[in-house]
């Protein structure tokens, strides 16, 4: 847990009776906020959580950041779980994932229901990036599903090229060629854009994380707020950043919000 310190506190009579008010104030927020229902679902990591502790002539702010330390090598894997499934239709999928201890999908669409298949494959990996980057799992997430996938199937850019992250091509890396929707001068256009390519999963998710981890996103991964607010103003940033020319930031935070919705119904 990484906190600002202060460094200088005015010397008074009162000093005592300001660390008290200050302790007790932050154990009550504390307790306050550790009840994540409000604004998470419960999860094995929960996201960054956000709050300001007391306010003196100098503003606090307590950052809490609660996440795994450990990278699993063993999330490297398959990269065509989606596409093993896209010949079955809406029922068949759900009775797959029903006799797989799937829970509650009597209302979830096809493609909700591809998505869910996918998380419940890739959520190990994800939270690779996550550990790696220190960005959300749910951001990690929402850009995997738009840069990755269509429609819950891979798109050959993943699937072929352990692209996650549609990150273009990059000096001394091999590189592919792909027609690609981007946003010019406020409109869609389709243009054929150079991406990096590898065949190994391991490398192509280190390169993504690599740039995640570039310094114009730094200021994307803190904000003194909670959700839904929290997930605007990541990818808003990430978006004014360069990550992508897309202006919808909003439905990428949408997505952030959907992971936590289907984590309810893994097994």
């Amino acid at each position: 847990m990484k906190k600002k310190v202060i460094d200088y506190v005015p010397r008074n009579k009162s000093l005592p009776l300001i660390i008290g008010i200050l302790t007790v104030t932050a154990f009550i927020l504390g307790v306050k906020y550790s009840d994540t229902g409000d604004y998470y679902e419960q999860s094995i990591v929960p996201e960054t959580k956000f709050f300001t502790i007391f306010k003196t002539k100098i503003d606090t702010v307590y950052v809490e950041k609660v996440k795994e330390e450990v990278i699993n090598e063993e999330a490297y894997g398959d990269r065509n779980y989606g596409h093993s499934i896209r010949r079955l239709n809406e029922r068949e999928l759900r009775q797959k994932l029903t006799n797989m201890g799937f829970k509650h999908l009597d209302n979830v669409d096809w493609f909700k229901m591809r998505r869910i298949w996918l998380l419940y494959n890739y959520n190990d990996m994800l939270m690779n990036v996550h550990v790696l980057t220190d960005f959300p799992v749910s951001m990690i997430y929402s850009f995997f599903i738009i840069e990755a996938t269509t429609k819950g199937i891979e798109t050959d850019l993943w699937r072929l090229h352990a692209n996650a992250g549609g990150v273009k091509a990059l000096k001394g890396h091999n590189h592919v060629t792909y027609s690609t929707r981007e946003v010019i001068g406020g409109r869609n256009k389709r243009i054929k854009a150079k991406f990096f390519s590898s065949n190994n999963t391991k490398d192509g998710i280190a390169l993504w994380s690599g740039v995640l981890n570039s310094d114009r996103y730094k200021k994307c991964k803190t904000y003194d707020v909670k959700p839904p607010q929290l997930y605007k103003k990541i990818c808003k940033c990430i978006y004014k950043s360069g990550y992508h020319t897309d202006t919808d930031y909003e439905f990428r935070a949408s997505l952030m919000s959907e992971y936590w919705q289907l984590k309810k119904h893994l097994p």
